[in-house]
């Protein structure tokens, strides 16, 4: 008898011990809200779904879509554009869980630019190896062809009234009061919309 109480008073310390050294992990991985958002995601997908609910069911007005294919947008959430202010047409996450050796999450936003349905993309890439957000725009023209070179778009923007730092701050209100506003309000964030943590922004542009 008193050895199967020692057996099992040592498995449950053990158990303990094992819990609190995953939650510190949990902890210390975790240096910014985006480190959040895409940690919570993943550890759904992985084992999380078998205890706990998903962050973003807890978020009206999403389109959560899971699919076993090798397809780039696989793991996606977007906003239901009824759900979206006009001047935004529409915004989601794009999640890549090791994907082609890649650990990232993409916030892909496409903005209208003011009095025309004309429309500007603007992506904020976050790598969870270097903890750094890349921000980055494009345009579709007419024929859905995609120019991401830094002269395109600055004439693209001009013959709008618009330029990149205009829109670089749009969107970034975009970012701070809709997307990372509505992540504190469904999850216990370390972090804030104004205080994002440990996090390297960078401007770049792509060539395609």
């Amino acid at each position: 008898m008193k050895k199967r109480k020692f057996a099992f008073f040592s498995l449950l310390i053990v158990l303990l011990l094992s819990f609190s050294g995953f939650q510190y992990y949990k902890y210390q991985r975790v240096h910014n809200i985006f480190d959040e958002i895409y940690y919570e995601e993943s550890d759904y997908h992985n084992y999380t779904f078998l205890w706990k609910g998903r962050a973003f069911y807890k978020l009206k007005g999403l389109k959560i879509i899971d699919n076993g294919s090798q397809d780039l947008y696989k793991h996606s959430i977007d906003y239901k554009s009824v759900d979206l202010p006009n001047t935004i047409h529409s915004l989601g996450y794009n999640f890549y869980f090791n994907f082609q050796g890649m650990t990232k999450v993409n916030l892909e936003m496409r903005l209208r630019l003011q009095d025309t349905e004309t429309t500007i993309n603007v992506d904020y890439l976050y790598d969870v190896n270097n903890q750094q957000l890349e921000r980055f725009m494009w345009y579709y023209d007419d024929e859905s062809t995609g120019y991401f070179q830094q002269s395109q778009v600055e004439d693209f923007l001009a013959k709008h009234g618009k330029t990149v730092d205009e829109i670089r701050k749009e969107a970034d209100n975009v970012l701070r009061n809709k997307v990372l506003k509505d992540w504190t309000t469904i999850y216990s964030s370390r972090f804030s919309p104004d205080n994002w943590g440990e996090v390297t922004v960078k401007d770049i542009w792509r060539t395609e």
